[in-house]
């Protein structure tokens, strides 16, 4: 019972994240709002930005700035008015707690697990995630965390 669970909060987690992905667009740092380049910037703290995309999300336009910092990969999404509303940072396996390793070792069956991510959405907690690819598609993961892994890194 509790396997089917995890395994359908996988398959949410795909749709919706997918979905939510498909509109992105690359743009210029020269194309980004005023409110949200100034935000970039406060963000960038010796990392090197890779890129910067824009996407509309129920109807709300988001703008996404990707970073490298210290090896790892970070995600940092915001709003038209610069203000950040997600986190996405890359985090070592050996970091995950068991469960999420567990769940992902499950869906590495299906096909080769790129990086692991959290999310974080105002400071808290909210996802951890990484692209499955198999021989025809490459899909996003998301798995929910237990209550404990978010008190665990200082958030609720």
């Amino acid at each position: 019972m509790g396997r089917t669970r995890i395994l359908a909060g996988i398959v949410l987690g795909l749709a919706v994240s997918v979905a939510a992905q498909a509109d992105a667009k690359s743009i210029k740092q020269s194309k980004l709002p005023a409110a949200v380049l100034r935000s970039a910037e406060e963000q960038v703290a010796g990392a090197t930005v890779t890129g910067y995309s824009t996407d509309k999300v129920n109807g709300v336009v988001t703008y996404r700035m990707d970073l490298v910092s210290e090896g790892k990969t970070r995600g940092i999404v915001m709003d038209k008015e610069g203000t950040v509303l997600a986190v996405e940072q890359e985090v070592a396996w050996n970091d995950l707690p068991a469960d999420i390793q567990k769940t992902f070792d499950t869906v590495k069956t299906k096909g080769e697990l790129g990086a692991v991510s959290t999310v974080h959405e105002n400071g808290t907690l909210v996802a951890y995630v990484a692209y499955l690819t198999t021989k025809t598609e490459r899909n996003l993961v998301r798995v929910k965390p237990k209550a404990a892994d978010a008190a665990a890194t200082g958030t609720k």
